[in-house]
């Protein structure tokens, strides 16, 4: 992907997480965060650091693993809407993700692409950052 995105360089990777970063950098130069699913592996964002911004803040998220999904389409509109709903209440990046997770839950369980209702309540308990890298570009 990232070699599409920047044709003038040839990359070569060692890692699905280098790639991201390196996608990252190049995406974070019109973007200020960027958030990556990335399906029963869980999500990553990506942001400049304020104090330094040759420098990214990388994290990761796992996500729940679900065994019985009744429908794919839509989970990840519905991360978007419930990551959304977060930023509209003001609430932190972890808590963000939190209802990320818990709207693109609803969608893998319902038959349909959206699920009728969901069960946002602000009393979600935010999913801990599993991993945090700086990556220097």
């Amino acid at each position: 992907m990232a070699n599409f995105i920047n044709q003038d360089s040839k990359l070569d990777y060692q890692s699905e997480i280098e790639e991201i970063c390196s996608l990252g950098a190049i995406v974070s130069r019109v973007v200020n965060h960027l958030i990556i699913t990335r399906g029963s592996k869980g999500v990553m964002t990506i942001k400049r650091l304020k104090n330094d911004p040759s420098k990214l803040q990388v994290r990761s998220y796992s996500g729940e693993i679900i065994n019985t999904i009744e429908n794919v389409s839509g989970a990840g509109d519905c991360f978007a809407s419930g990551f959304l709903h977060g930023v509209l209440l003001g609430l932190k990046e972890d808590s963000l993700i939190s209802f990320g997770f818990q709207a693109a839950r609803d969608a893998l369980l319902s038959k349909g692409t959206v699920p009728h209702k969901f069960d946002m309540s602000k009393d979600c308990e935010a999913i801990k950052c599993t991993e945090t890298w700086i990556h220097s570009f």
